[in-house]
This record gives C-alpha cells, sequence and structure tokens, in this order.
C-alpha cells in the first residue's frame, strides 16, 4: 500500500464509515494528509494499513437543542442569500448551545440578561503562544485561593468590541484547558483593538485583546467537562461546513467561484456528509473524529477552488481561506484524528 494512501486513510476512514468518498475528493485528502505528515510521524509511524473501525462498545445520547433549528434554518438561507448577514447571528447561537452545554442555570440567567440588553458573547480561543496548551499565554493563576486570568488572546470575532466572553485559558500543570466566562464590566478592562482587514463584505471583523483581571470561582464554566466540548463540536462543525459549502454555491451563482463537475460533486457530498451528521441522536467515539474530517475535507476543498484560480477575486480568496483555519485548521484537526488512531493497525 502506498504511503499516501496510508496517510490519507486515516481522514478517508472516518469519512467512509458516512458514505463512500467520490474519487476526486479522495485523492485531493490523500495529497493533503501526505503533505501534513510531520517529522516523528514520517519516523515513527509503521506505515501499515488501518483496521477497519470497530463498532463503539459505548453509545450515548447525543443533546438535542431548540437552537439547532434555528441555526438550520439558517444554514439554508445562505444558500440563496450568502453568508455575510447571517454569520454573527450563527455564531452567537453557536455559542448558546456551548453555554447550555457547560453554564450552570445562574450563569444561564446571567447570559440571558445581558443577551437581552443588546450585549453581544464572544469566544475567545486563538492564543498568540499557538497550538499548545503549555505555551499558551492567557492562564487562570491560583494565590491562596485568589484567582487572575491574565488574557491574551488574538484573532477573535470581533473581539475589538467585547461583551461578555467565554474564555479559554491554561492552567498550572493541568492537561487541560478551562473556560470562563468574563462579564462585560471585566471585559472592558481588558485593552481590546481591530486586527486585518474585514472579512465578508466587511461584515466580520477580527480583533485581539489582552490584559489581567481578578475573576471568582462563579466565573469557571465547568459543568460537564471535557465531554461537553466534544459534544458541543459535534453538533456545531457539521452545521459550520454546510454553511460554507452553501456559501461556496452562492458564490457561484453570483459568478464569483467556477465550480467544475468534480468540485460540485464533492460540495454535495460534504453537504450530505453534514446532514448524516446532524440528524445522529446517538454520541459515540466516533463522532468527534467524523467531524474533524468533514472540517478537515472542507478545508481542502476550499483550498483546493483558491489554490486553482477558481474563486475570481482577492477577497474572495481571503474570505475562504480564513474559513480553513476557523474552527479547526486541517494540520489540528489531522494531528487530532492521527493521534487517537494510530494505534489501530491490521
Amino acid at each position: 500500500m502506498e504511503f499516501q494512501s496510508i496517510a490519507g486513510g486515516f481522514v478517508v476512514t472516518q469519512l467512509s464509515s458516512v458514505s463512500p468518498v467520490p474519487d476526486s475528493l479522495q485523492e485531493l485528502l490523500e495529497k493533503a494528509c501526505i503533505r501534513l505528515f510531520d517529522a516523528s510521524m514520517i519516523i515513527e509511524d509503521p506505515l501499515t494499513a488501518l483496521a477497519p473501525l470497530r463498532e463503539p462498545s459505548v453509545k450515548q445520547p447525543l443533546e438535542q437543542f431548540e437552537q439547532t433549528f434555528v441555526i438550520d434554518l439558517i444554514i439554508d438561507r445562505v444558500r440563496n442569500e450568502g453568508l455575510a448577514d447571517h454569520f454573527h447571528e450563527m455564531i452567537g447561537l453557536f455559542g448558546s448551545i456551548m453555554m447550555s452545554l457547560t453554564a450552570s442555570e445562574e450563569q444561564l440567567a446571567q447570559v440571558n440578561s445581558w443577551v437581552e440588553q443588546g450585549i453581544f458573547g464572544h469566544f475567545l480561543m486563538t492564543d498568540p503562544g499557538g497550538p499548545s496548551l503549555q505555551s499558551w499565554k492567557t492562564e487562570l493563576q491560583d494565590t491562596d485561593g485568589a484567582l487572575r486570568l491574565n488574557v491574551n488572546k488574538i484573532h477573535g470575532i470581533e473581539a475589538q468590541k467585547l461583551g461578555f466572553a467565554m474564555v479559554v485559558a491554561k492552567q498550572a500543570a493541568r492537561p487541560f484547558p478551562i473556560t470562563l466566562m468574563l462579564p462585560p464590566e471585566l471585559c472592558s478592562e481588558l485593552k481590546q483593538s481591530s486586527i486585518g482587514e474585514a472579512f465578508l463584505d466587511g461584515k466580520l471583523q477580527l480583533g485581539n485583546c489582552r490584559g489581567s483581571v481578578r475573576v471568582t470561582k462563579e466565573m469557571l464554566l465547568s459543568k460537564g467537562g471535557l465531554g461537553s466540548v466534544n459534544r458541543f463540536l459535534t453538533l456545531v462543525r457539521p452545521r459550520f461546513v454546510k454553511s460554507l459549502m452553501h456559501f461556496v454555491l452562492w458564490l457561484k451563482d453570483q459568478g464569483e467561484v467556477e465550480l467544475s463537475v468534480a468540485d460540485q460533486e464533492s460540495i454535495e457530498y460534504l453537504i450530505y456528509l453534514c446532514n448524516e451528521q446532524t440528524s445522529a441522536t446517538i454520541f459515540s467515539m466516533h463522532s468527534v473524529n467524523r467531524v474533524l474530517a468533514t472540517k478537515f475535507a472542507s478545508n481542502e476543498l476550499l483550498l483546493h477552488l483558491v489554490s486553482s484560480g477558481k474563486v475570481k477575486n482577492k477577497a474572495r480568496q481571503r474570505d475562504l481561506l480564513a474559513f480553513t483555519k476557523m474552527e479547526g485548521s486541517s494540520y489540528r484537526c489531522f494531528f487530532e484524528i492521527y493521534s487517537k488512531s494510530k494505534g489501530h493497525r491490521l
């Protein structure tokens, strides 16, 4: 078996467990995977074929939320109206689902009060320390019970004008991040600035923020732990990918993107995958890897459209390339799938 096929198997196997991957898309994904094989993978991987996915021994109900029905209606509108006027509402509803999974009743009541006042919520994840949690600059410090959050976040959606914020931080000697909900009065203490030109016809601006604030234990979003994050991604990522595929089809209708028959087939395939995953009511060991593989495939298809000259203007090229990084870059998606799957060989 060729190296390319072995490398691509980490992603293709996940997608094929839902529906067979079209040949042209499979070739694109395999080439992307071999490109992303890093030094340790090349040196240490046995390069033997992956075993077929085994039936999960544990299956759990996947929570259903009223917000998903509204999100799905928005995604349908993206197909006919584009993404720019719907992006913020969709992202806000994503945040609402995350809060439902991780916040206490008291915290949810607080959020509802802010939202009713027209205060927008922000999710701050990307850190200048890079992908490794140990290198993050944003850290929750505990000094004899006195909590202080040192914030240094970049490229947050509208982070140049924070309302309230969910901030993901590291903790000393803890292998997993923790999320805190900062109220508007603490967000106002952070230094905020816009970064780069806006995306989506000027409707989406990114920003940076930094500073240090005193926080309390009541601000920790700790309900559900890491399992809640995985359920959140299972619910949200396929919906995000479907909105991107609808956006590309809308761009084609506007004459801004040219699609070959193979491109069109890949887009319809990804929409089908997303529909299958969003209709799922069971969460298992395969759920997260499938949505990671779906986002990986979306990233690589968008990159292919841009790199092959099928997107006509620079602003749209920049929009689509930005979406290959948001909600999981190709390397991050591939690395997570690889890390969980590398031990399962024939």
